[in-house]
């Protein structure tokens, strides 16, 4: 669950009933859509894939990587929700000496993002744009350099950051799509970014 709002208690109990509502609808809309619409998760995931492959191949990523390595301070910006698949891609940066710190809306660090310079990087994840419009503000107070990865269109959005990596397209928020590029595109795309930086800077696969 990539972009809903609320932060998801350990406890069901703890939960709404407006909440627990709104969960089984982020949950449910794609296996509905499977059975309903003829959706296919295999075929899905290989458009998904083939589209962020399509960013490395067309050297979309080189940018991000070279400001990845050049910048004082690398933040992702993401829902509660999103952080726990964008950890795994702050651990790999660790093993190349790289801090990336990981803010979430509830994160006490949140006015960091507004503090950041020019030579800092803000990654901005927002698979159906829904986490950018709410903190819209934040982000254009913010003078970092910006990226936002996104599989939703919203060009007036998107004019507030200097680059705009696009996994694909069709996930807007409540859509059959949305939970699968939150969860499969997020994480691929991450990982295709981290390969991209080892064998520019790593020295191992120099």
């Amino acid at each position: 669950m990539s972009e809903i709002g609320f932060k998801i208690q350990m406890l069901p109990q703890s939960l709404t009933e407006e909440e627990t509502d709104e969960l089984r609808r982020h949950y449910l809309v794609y296996a509905k859509a499977e059975r309903d619409e003829g959706r296919d998760l295999h075929r899905d995931l290989d458009r998904i894939y083939t589209e962020v492959d399509r960013l490395a191949e067309e050297g979309k990523l080189l940018r991000l990587v070279t400001s990845l390595h050049e910048s004082k301070h690398t933040v992702i910006f993401a829902t509660d929700a999103s952080m726990l698949s964008l950890r795994e891609f702050q651990q790999a940066m660790l093993a190349e000496g790289r801090v990336v710190r990981l803010i979430s809306e509830s994160s006490p660090e949140i006015n960091f993002v507004t503090a950041m310079m020019p030579t800092d990087l803000l990654l901005v994840v927002t698979t159906s744009n829904g986490f950018a419009r709410r903190q819209i503000a934040r982000i254009k107070q913010s003078r970092a350099d910006k990226a936002i990865i996104t599989a939703s269109e919203d060009p007036d959005l998107h004019s507030a950051f200097n680059e705009v990596l696009t996994i694909g397209h069709g996930a807007e928020e409540g859509s059959a799509m949305h939970r699968i590029y939150a969860t499969f595109g997020v994480t691929y795309f991450f990982d295709r970014l981290f390969t991209q930086y080892a064998r520019a800077f790593d020295e191992e696969l120099a």
